[in-house]
């Protein structure tokens, strides 16, 4: 009888065993998430209360769906199969890429846009996101978008691109904007559309959503050209800068001369020659903040409104911020300012305050990860290939026949292409930084190359080509057709 019982107790036991292991998930599945947002060095937000608020602001955090294939590339919403099998894309969650971004603060790639301007679409499609999903590692930190609350398209492109989150091995985070409670804002800047004065307006309010200790302001026009490594971000736990001399441009004497009168400072340089702008979240808090005083109004309307009307220039809402963050918090950043051909001792004369000049580790040299395509010149596309290329130079990666053949033109070129950012505008380091300095911008090449060899080897970058026709799978939603990436 005892035997009986004893044999009975063991089955059950197996049984209960056998059904833990079935019921448990596999680890290799489950995402690691960290919060590592206390390796920030002051939170000056906290000793500056914000005095405006924003009203129904709402955060999504986009859920993740587990099958592409029941989405229409169409706008009518209904479903039908996707034409490309995407079963076997897997999100990138390997330990050595917790380990390379372990003491990385997180962040959000934050992007404003609408998805009822046509241009914007196509930007954000073909050239950003597809971009994107190869070079930016989801352990960075999530897309995050700000849309149109009110707007019926901003819900639907939203509701549509939720879908592919997991095939493109990243999260999609969805934040809904309200209009402004004064509607002048969307009109002051005369010449401008409203969607224009709309999106340099929500500049001064992201931190409303954006809830991550970084910022990783960019543009739906910006094209990555490599993969991101922590380096291309921090300098210890400093945020990396980079700025560059273009004042010779008339735009950019209006946006300082519109920006004195927002925060009572000259331009330092102009900030708006590379993505993603890498901001500490507090500082736009503390900018905004800093603005209300200055101006003495009580809300960011009312300043965004009495700076806007003066027809003095455009507003450049990125130089403000940055210009904000060099006077006010210098030491929180890590300054890399290209000066050109210039003296140093004649810059500072000419465009900084006494007691706030830039020194000579101000200067060092820097590259880009991406470059402004809407201003880059690349008619046969070579950007996309040799920039892909350079990525899977020398990896243990298995390529196709047809990429192998591609690549080997480009084996023995320099990725110089790093040190530009438009070329129809011209904004390079090459006839500034480098001129002098060859073999150095060379290194930093190189060094950057063997950085990510190691990341791709060991998994974190897996630059799976996949997942570029995964975004053009979403685009047809739009009815966006991206011309071929390779």
């Amino acid at each position: 009888m005892k035997k009986i019982t004893f044999c009975v107790v063991v089955i059950l036991l197996a049984v209960l065993v056998i059904g833990i292991h079935d019921y448990m998930p596999s680890l290799s599945t489950i995402p690691v998430y960290q919060s590592i947002s206390n390796t920030q060095s002051t939170n000056y937000a906290e000793k500056t209360p914000v005095h405006h608020s924003v009203s129904n602001i709402q955060s999504v955090k986009a859920p993740v769906h587990h099958s592409v294939s029941n989405i229409q590339p169409t706008t009518s919403g209904k479903k039908a199969p996707v034409h490309q099998p995407m079963s076997n894309l897997q999100p990138t969650i390997g330990t050595l890429a917790i380990s390379h971004f372990k003491d990385v603060p997180d962040m959000t790639l934050t992007v404003r846009m609408s998805s009822n301007v046509t241009s914007l679409l196509n930007f954000f499609y073909c050239t950003m996101l597809r971009s994107l999903a190869l070079y930016w590692s989801s352990k960075l930190g999530p897309l995050g978008l700000i849309l149109d609350k009110e707007s019926q398209d901003d819900h639907k492109f939203a509701e549509n691109l939720q879908q592919y989150q997991e095939h493109l091995g990243m999260n999609i985070s969805i934040h809904y904007e309200p209009l402004p409670k004064n509607k002048r804002v969307l009109t002051v800047v005369k010449g401008r559309s409203h969607g224009y004065n709309r999106q340099l307006y929500s500049s001064f309010i992201m931190d409303k959503f954006i809830s991550t200790p970084i910022v990783a302001w960019t543009d739906t026009d910006a094209k990555f050209t490599t993969p991101v490594t922590r380096d291309n971000i921090l300098t210890g736990n400093k945020l990396r800068v980079k700025g560059m001399n273009t004042f010779q441009n008339n735009w950019i004497q209006g946006w300082d001369k519109l920006g004195i009168k927002m925060i009572g400072k000259p331009m330092p340089s102009d900030f708006m020659t590379f993505f993603p702008v890498y901001i500490w979240r507090d500082t736009i808090t503390n900018c905004r903040n800093h603005i209300l005083n200055y101006l003495n109004v009580s809300t960011i309307e009312e300043a965004y409104i009495q700076v806007g009307s003066q027809d003095v220039g455009i507003m450049s809402s990125v130089n403000i911020i940055m210009t904000y963050a060099y006077y006010f918090e210098k030491e929180r950043y890590d300054w890399h300012i290209d000066i050109g051909n210039v003296d140093l001792q004649k810059y500072n004369k000419l465009r900084l305050i006494p007691g706030h000049e830039l020194t000579s580790p101000d200067l060092t040299p820097d590259f880009h990860v991406t470059l402004h395509d809407k201003y880059y010149k690349d008619d046969k596309n070579i950007v996309n290939r040799q920039a892909y290329c350079a990525a899977v130079n020398n990896t243990v990666l298995n390529m196709e026949q047809n990429i192998k053949q591609m690549c080997e033109p480009f084996k023995t070129n320099e990725m110089w292409l790093l040190f530009e950012f438009c070329n129809t505008i011209k904004q390079e380091h090459l006839t500034t930084w480098c001129k002098n300095k060859i073999k150095h911008c060379s290194s930093m090449i190189k060094e950057h190359y063997d950085k990510t060899r190691q990341l791709v080897n060991k998994g974190v970058y897996n630059l799976d080509l996949k997942k570029v026709k995964v975004v053009e799978e979403a685009a047809k939603f739009h009815n966006v057709k991206c011309q071929p990436f390779l």
